[in-house]
């Protein structure tokens, strides 16, 4: 597994060309990524990265994510994007980062969510302004239950069918 930060025009291509995002991304995009959630959002995400990238904007400009934005998942074995992780931003005021993930069907159970989230949680916390990551999950999503415990996540609370997970620096 490795990883691919989505920059201006990866994320310009994940939304009009799947032939020239799997050329900039080195393999070949699974017929079924995004999920439709992530496809809701890219959007809005390649929209920050034009308006950052804008000089017009000057100081009204979204900072570039540089890193704290969308990362692709990319399965060494069969040289295809078949997954992603993201943080919504670079720390908050008290150091967090909040970090999601997905993962087409098809490569679920191989332990590759757990993978490519672990490169990302340790690259966050070389940040020193990063104190925790946090995340959160449906109740019943077990998958990701299993996949924040691996990570060493610990459940903070539950509500209204969400669980919420924290990974402090201490680890």
């Amino acid at each position: 597994m490795s990883l691919v930060p989505v920059g201006r025009d990866l994320a310009r291509a994940l939304l009009a060309d799947r032939k020239q995002a799997a050329d900039l991304a080195g393999g070949a995009i699974h017929r079924d990524f995004p999920d439709p959630d992530l496809a809701a959002k890219l959007p809005a995400f390649a929209q920050r990265l034009d308006d950052a990238a804008n000089p017009a904007l000057g100081r009204t400009a979204p900072t570039d994510p540089a890193g704290w934005g969308l990362w692709l998942f990319r399965y060494k074995a069969e040289r295809m994007i078949v997954g992603a992780a993201s943080f919504t931003g670079p720390p908050n005021a008290v150091g967090e980062v909040e970090l999601g993930y997905q993962i087409v069907p098809l490569h679920r159970r191989r332990g590759l969510t757990v993978e490519g989230c672990a490169v990302l949680v340790d690259w966050a916390f070389c940040d020193s302004a990063t104190t925790a990551v946090v995340a959160d999950c449906g109740e019943y999503n077990l998958a990701s239950v299993r996949t924040l415990e691996k990570l060493g996540f610990v459940r903070e609370r539950a509500t209204r069918g969400r669980l919420y997970w924290r990974l402090d620096r201490s680890r």
